[in-house]
């Protein structure tokens, strides 16, 4: 995403400017090619010299030196895109009446590229009415916010204000950058992911082993290609679905744990989406449910099932909205994955492996076969992490509807 990108990263003068090293090397471990600018008064607070060894790049103060290197020309022309963090009130009152006096204002002003100001101050001088003016304004000229954390600050209270999560920093100039889509961009995408849970007493229940993994890479680059996501998450990897969050707080979402729970939620939602993409991996079957806890004796224990709710089946299934759901199997993965695609009247089917070394289910790796309504046709997507699965499938549902769409 980030590799080869010319990323000017300009650090003014506020407390958590040594914040913003973590960001360098993150950018930097991400490939992109980062140049560091510095205020004076940032300085005062982090060395030039540790930004230069993180990045590997000089490290710009000065709006002019003896060389014929102009910087904030020279800078304009090459970003990508510039990330000022942390972006005290200062600098953006200076972008809000366009005013260059030094280095990094003088950038603001010739740079074309894309800008994101990351504001990290005291929660007084962040609410301030005059600072939120200014901010207002920045944003009607096209720079791009974050907006601050919540939580401890330097000066020993507690408020908005924080120098975001690096992550978030991250996910915000990932989207900025990203190619939007022609067909998604824009578009409200609700996305079920994981395994739903069916009880069977108070303290034990039926599940499944997936992690939500595929789900969520999916729902981050519908986000990446400028998709509204809302995620419907049954039982998933903390971890995983944590760390998305993390990087995409604004994100909506909604914890459920049955499959009665999840097809209520789902459709609460359908019908004010555009993109229904179906990847929990639902339970077909759920016991007859004990208000008490099933003793444990020397007999054996027979449990009854019962059909779960039929999510994917049950949905209205409105022409102007895309269906997208998925089908795991063990054997016959096309003549399975076919008649889903049929009963279930989907647009697309995403068809993958339960068993054996490419497995999908709970793992970071998958293959997966797509299939559409339109045609025979099938598209493989070799086993690969799957976060490149999931490029590679969006691309060729993209190319498929755009193609077919009357």
């Amino acid at each position: 995403m980030l590799n080869g990108k010319n990323l000017v990263l300009c650090v003014t003068g506020g407390i958590s400017a040594y914040k913003s090293v973590y960001l360098a090397s993150k950018l930097k471990k991400l490939g992109a090619n980062v140049i560091t600018v510095m205020s004076k008064n940032a300085v005062k607070f982090v060395s030039p010299l540790t930004f230069k060894s993180v990045t590997a790049n000089k490290v710009t103060v000065e709006m002019f030196d003896e060389s014929d290197f102009i910087p904030h020309i020279k800078l304009s022309d090459l970003a990508d895109i510039v990330v000022v963090a942390p972006a005290t009130a200062n600098i953006i009152a200076k972008a809000a009446c366009g005013i260059a006096d030094d280095m990094i204002s003088s950038l603001l002003l010739s740079v074309k590229s894309p800008i994101l100001m990351v504001p990290a101050m005291n929660t007084n001088m962040y609410q301030n009415k005059i600072f939120q003016d200014n901010l207002d304004k920045i944003v009607e000229f096209g720079f791009h916010t974050i907006t601050p954390a919540i939580g401890e600050l330097a000066c020993g209270t507690s408020g908005i204000g924080r120098f975001p999560e690096i992550d978030t920093v991250v996910g915000k100039i990932e989207k900025i950058l990203y190619k939007k889509s022609p067909l998604f961009s824009g578009k409200k995408v609700v996305i079920t992911l994981g395994g739903t849970i069916e009880d069977i007493d108070p303290v034990r229940y039926i599940c499944n082993g997936s992690s939500g993994k595929m789900g969520l890479a999916f729902a981050e680059e519908f986000i990446l290609r400028g998709a509204e996501v809302s995620i419907i998450a049954g039982n998933v990897d903390e971890l995983a679905l944590n760390k998305f969050r993390l990087k995409f707080p604004d994100i909506d979402g909604a914890r459920v744990r049955s499959a009665k729970e999840l097809k209520e939620a789902l459709l609460k939602k359908e019908t004010f989406c555009d993109v229904i993409f179906m990847c929990a991996a639902v339970a077909d079957y759920k016991p007859a449910y004990s208000e008490n806890k099933i003793k444990k004796t020397d007999e054996e224990l027979n449990l009854k099932l019962f059909r779960t709710e039929d999510v994917v089946g049950g949905l209205n299934k409105s022409p102007n909205k895309l269906y997208i759901a998925f089908s795991a199997e063990s054997e016959n993965l096309i003549a399975n994955a076919y008649h889903k695609l049929l009963s279930k009247k989907v647009d697309f089917i995403i068809a993958n492996e339960t068993v054996g070394e490419k497995k999908a289910i709970g793992g970071d790796n998958a293959e997966v076969v797509l299939l559409n309504r339109w045609n025979d046709n099938l598209f493989k997507v070799e086993y690969s992490d799957k976060r490149s699965v999931s490029i590679k499938t969006l691309d060729e549902i993209e190319k498929i509807y755009l193609a077919n769409r009357s």
